[in-house]
């Protein structure tokens, strides 16, 4: 049994009473602070049942969902983009290469996500008479309907997906389908469509650049025979295929500036000097416009042998590009084909059962700490001790219904015939501490919060386990509304005025227990409500008190619950101390407050509480605290 200790108000007001301290309620107020690892082990083992619950609920439905799916197969291929893009520039019909960006693939990638594509996927593919991939409507898309179309493309474009990983050129396609088949068949039909689109975008670069390339060697064929012509006509036009005439030109210059020469000093009568300068001059004239002739013809024919360059360039390149029309590569290839998968990728009966079961447990888990959090019912003595501020005084084990005696319970019966239970053991380990601690106090109002706490049993309870120790012991009853304690040791439920008692006129009843060890207890039931007032009911009391001081070794009163009827507070003038009641995991947080705040407003003193009702099974197994399960089953099985 557990020690205990006494409130400071409580050793104020009644000084005969030692405070003994114990580590356990040194703890009490913060055990209940945080949460540890043991604590999380509790909840999980007190909430068992839900969680196993809860967890099995969504497996469940997570089992019958996954059987209701149909089934999805997905598989992959995997095309490699070339490293280098030839390509042919229009400006100066010449082939260049450059190497793969990372824009590029990029656009490679949305090119492959693209609706377009995606329709021509669809031409490649022909999936019209699939129902995996049509579904239920089958409906001819060949008719031309729009919508239908529109329909078919976002489902294909559904059924597949194309990514890379980092810098790499390889491109991913995974394709999902509900047919195997199918998904193979996609994937496939990706990859063959993109290669053989890019096979035909170069076919028809290069059949542009040759239509090109021929319209250039046209043009620039016709551009040089006009220049041809126009050569030879200027040739004609300036005489300049007469070689000789410029040795003959500047012979004449010689001549005639030799003539005017001779003559510059002289009279020129017969005027040979001045003709001679006239056609010095003419000379002079023709044989400088025969220079230009010849700087314009040499002109002309730079031009026409580049635009003759020109054209035969164009004619080689147009001659290679013929020759490499026939001989075109796919560039990109298809490393890897997509397989037919042997088993559906989704739903995973295993790995949806896993993650249920793990989900389940979280979301258990969360709704016990909800549940623990709104939880207010009192399981041990950390508890009770840190909401009412007193310790508390020891446990009472429950008694199952197997070990009644008789039909009924009867807790002075199952003590007599059960002497070293545990039930037993706690009652004597209670009083042991009670005596010890509180040796002056006789007279000992055992109450509770509410009703059905079980207040009348462990009064009658002590109150056996008392007579047992040899001493006299009086239950007095003065809960007249239902008389629990006379209810539980099978006497009338008759009850005597207080003015009666303390005249002689009503006298206990003595219950013998057993004969043969000499074990006895007496019984009184008094009604206290009457129309006495108050200065001499209290007068009463206190010299009952004095009576029940000087005649028994133990008086335990029964009383009304706290919270229902106010008898319990009215009597600070006859009782010594007073015991709560508390049943295990049936009362309240709230219950326990209000009625230990109620007695020690109306100046009751409260030593402490006791739990009663403790299933020690739960109370061991789901780790709920204190020293409860400290009764073992070696006292069940010796009584």
């Amino acid at each position: 049994m557990t020690d205990t200790i006494m409130t400071d108000t409580q050793a104020k007001a009644h000084p005969h009473m030692t405070p003994p301290k114990t580590i356990l309620h040194s703890l009490a107020g913060h055990s209940e602070d945080r949460v540890g690892l043991d604590g999380i082990w509790r909840i999980i083992r007190r909430r068992m049942a839900l969680i196993v619950f809860v967890t099995a609920a969504i497996m469940t439905a997570t089992y019958v969902v996954v059987s209701t799916m149909e089934p999805e197969y997905k598989t992959r291929s995997t095309v490699v983009l070339t490293t280098l893009d030839t390509r042919v520039r229009s400006s100066d019909v010449q082939l260049e290469t450059f190497e793969l960006s990372r824009a590029t693939i990029e656009t490679e990638l949305n090119i492959l996500r693209s609706r377009e594509f995606a329709y021509q996927v669809l031409d490649t593919l022909q999936p019209y008479d699939n129902p995996a991939f049509m579904g239920a409507d089958t409906s001819d898309v060949l008719a031309g309907d729009a919508s239908e179309r529109e329909r078919l493309i976002d489902k294909m474009l559904s059924s597949y997906s194309v990514f890379r990983e980092g810098e790499s050129l390889a491109v991913q396609i995974i394709a999902t389908a509900s047919d195997a088949q199918l998904a193979a068949d996609i994937a496939n039909a990706v990859a063959e469509t993109y290669i053989a689109q890019n096979v035909q975008k170069r076919r028809q670069a290069i059949s542009d650049s040759i239509t090109f390339l021929r319209e250039r060697v046209q043009m620039l064929g016709e551009e040089l025979s006009a220049a041809e012509l126009a050569l030879a006509s200027f040739i004609r036009e300036n005489e300049l295929d007469d070689t000789d005439l410029p040795i003959q030109l500047r012979g004449d210059v010689d001549r005639l500036t030799a003539i005017v020469a001779a003559r510059q000093g002289s009279a020129d009568e017969d005027g040979v000097g001045a003709r001679a300068a006239a056609q010095l001059e003419e000379v002079r004239a023709a044989l400088h416009d025969r220079t230009r002739a010849e700087l314009s013809l040499l002109s002309q024919e730079r031009a026409m042998e580049l635009l003759s360059v020109r054209y035969e360039s164009s004619i080689e390149r147009l001659n290679d590009l013929e020759t490499q029309i026939d001989f075109i590569t796919q560039g990109d290839r298809q490393v890897s084909f997509a397989r037919i998968p042997s088993e559906p990728a989704s739903p995973n009966p295993p790995v949806a059962l896993v993650a249920s079961a793990m989900a389940g447990l979280v979301l258990s888990f969360i709704a016990a700490l909800a549940l623990e959090s709104v939880n207010t019912r009192l399981w041990n003595e950390d508890q009770t001790s840190a909401v009412s501020g007193l310790p508390n005084l020891g446990y009472t084990p429950r008694i199952f219904k197997h070990e009644y005696v008789g039909d009924l319970y009867k807790p002075s019966m199952f003590i007599l015939s059960h002497p070293y239970s545990a039930f037993t053991e706690a009652l004597r380990g209670f009083l042991t501490i009670w005596f010890n601690m509180v040796e002056k106090s006789r007279i000992v109002m055992v109450t509770s919060g509410l009703p059905n706490e079980g207040k009348s049993t462990v009064a009658v309870a002590l109150a056996t386990a008392a007579a047992q120790d040899g001493m006299r012991v009086l239950v007095l009853d003065l809960d007249f509304h239902r008389q629990g304690a006379a209810a539980l040791m099978e006497l009338s439920r008759s009850t005597s005025s207080l003015e009666d008692v303390l005249s002689g006129v009503k006298l206990p009843e003595v219950l013998v227990l057993d004969e043969a060890e000499d074990v006895s207890l007496e019984f009184l039931s008094i009604k206290m409500r009457d129309k006495t007032p108050p200065n001499v009911f209290k007068a009463q009391l206190s010299e009952l008190r004095t009576h029940l001081n000087a005649a028994y070794d133990l008086v335990l009163v029964d009383t009304p619950p706290v919270l229902i009827l106010d008898e319990a507070c009215r009597l600070n003038n006859l009782v010594d101390n007073s015991i709560l009641v508390v049943r295990w995991g049936k009362t309240t947080q709230d219950v326990l407050r209000d009625a230990s705040e109620r007695l020690r407003h109306n100046g009751v003193p409260v030593a402490g509480t006791i739990i009663n009702d403790v299933d020690l099974s739960k109370h061991r197994t789901y780790g709920y605290g204190g020293y409860a399960h400290y009764y073992g089953e070696d006292a069940y099985q010796q009584g």
